[in-house]
């Protein structure tokens, strides 16, 4: 949950700097084309906020739930990593700046991944249980 907290702030922080150009937010970013910005921004917010309300799903279909926070980290994973190759790119000897990005990026990939083995594994005892109970 933490780490689509940070998405989300990261991606409200670089969207606000498009609009107040005398914020920036991280020098790295400063360095980068505006559309890679835009794309790293919409990836963070977008996919923070779709995990962090898949997660805390309120709905009866839980499958439902799982499929938004999957979805959502598949968007975290790709904006954290589409930072830090564009960090690593302007700065290769600052591993911190890229590399933190890079393991978040990893640790959403790694969520996204296990959300699928959750449900298979959800799935396959529900099936079990009917078939004992059928059986």
């Amino acid at each position: 949950m933490t780490v689509a907290v940070v998405a989300v702030l990261f991606g409200v922080l670089v969207v606000l700097s498009l609009f107040v150009p005398e914020f920036i937010p991280s020098k790295s970013m400063d360095k980068m084309p505006w559309p890679i910005v835009i794309l790293v921004s919409g990836f963070l917010g977008t996919g923070g906020m779709m995990s962090l309300i898949g997660l805390n799903w309120w709905g009866d279909n839980v499958s439902t739930g799982w499929a938004v926070e999957q979805f959502g980290w598949w968007f975290t994973a790709g904006g954290f990593a589409t930072y830090a190759l564009s960090v690593s790119w302007h700065y290769p000897g600052s591993l911190f700046s890229w590399g933190v990005p890079l393991a978040l990026g990893i640790g959403s990939l790694i969520r996204a991944i296990s959300i699928i083995m959750i449900e298979r594994s959800v799935r396959a005892t529900l099936k079990e249980v009917e078939e004992h109970n059928h059986g």
